[in-house]
């Protein structure tokens, strides 16, 4: 699926938007990081099942929007680990 350079469909910008406003629990550091790097793993996953090939290019302006955000380098990371592939089952 693709789409207009600044668009996202409406289930992938509403499921992004819930993980990274997912606050840190106030217990172990480690497992917040962990809990992070989860959720990366997830919205990775989300990114590869809409934009196939093109989900790097998609993480990476999600990236560029968010600066700030270790969340989305984590996502990036994921994505570009597996080259933008489908998942297999």
């Amino acid at each position: 699926m693709h789409e207009d350079e600044g668009s996202t469909p409406d289930k992938l910008r509403a499921m992004l938007d819930v993980i990274a406003r997912s606050e840190p629990s106030s217990g172990n550091g480690e497992a917040d990081l962990g809990r992070l790097q989860a959720d990366a793993v997830k919205a990775a996953n989300v990114l590869i099942e809409f934009y196939g090939d093109a989900a790097l290019e998609r993480a990476r302006l999600i990236e560029r929007r968010s600066p700030q955000s270790p969340f989305a380098r984590m996502v990036t990371a994921d994505v570009g680990r597996r080259g933008g592939r489908p998942p297999r089952s």
